[in-house]
């Protein structure tokens, strides 16, 4: 990696932080190369504009995001490529948590985005990038159970994830067994619907 990709990433990481700790109204040009110990003009020789920088923080987002869930949700696709197995939801719930734990920082700043993007239509698109990915693994997820409409079944599954996730970074520490059965209910629902299609 180069040295200028360097600073670009350190920058978009920092911001990050930014994001999560101080909320958009902290993200400045200036905010990010003082947290970052960067020289002054940094951010704006990276990013000219502000929504540039937001923009580009969204896709670093959805780099890191894709890395940290990948334990988590390879391991919910080989369950429920097996119907009839019974899903260990104690490990899964840790891989959750360990995911969710590690990227606290990135999901507050996700959440603050989301908000955001309700009121900037430009933000809100990018925000739809973000979760792509993880409607197509919901929706071979859901495939996996049977579903006869995995589309709608993935945007169920997403949502009551999407739940657990936000309880889990704004409300610490966790009780690990909500967190297991929240999954449970979450999971079997899906695979309900899955059977009562068949």
């Amino acid at each position: 990696m180069s040295t200028r990709s360097k600073a670009r990433t350190l920058l978009l990481d920092t911001a990050i932080t930014v994001i999560a700790e101080q909320g958009l109204r902290g993200l400045t040009h200036r905010a990010v190369q003082e947290a970052a110990g960067l020289k002054n003009g940094s951010v704006t020789y990276h990013f000219k504009s502000w929504d540039l920088l937001v923009l580009a923080v969204i896709d670093r987002m959805i780099e890191i995001d894709a890395q940290r869930a990948a334990p988590a949700t390879h391991e919910l696709l080989r369950v429920m490529a097996a119907p009839d197995a019974q899903p260990d939801y104690d490990h899964l719930a840790a891989l959750l948590a360990a995911w969710w734990t590690e990227s606290r920082q990135l999901l507050l700043a996700r959440f603050e985005l989301e908000l955001a993007g309700a009121r900037d239509p430009r933000i809100r698109e990018a925000m739809a990038r973000c979760g792509a990915e993880f409607r197509r693994l919901a929706e071979l997820i859901t495939l996996s159970a049977g579903s006869a409409d995995a589309a709608f079944d993935a945007e169920v599954l997403i949502r009551l994830i999407d739940g657990l996730m936000l309880d889990f970074v704004t409300r610490p520490p966790q009780d690990p067994a909500v967190l297991a059965a929240g999954l449970r209910r979450a999971v079997e629902s899906v695979r309900l619907a899955g059977k009562s299609a068949i």
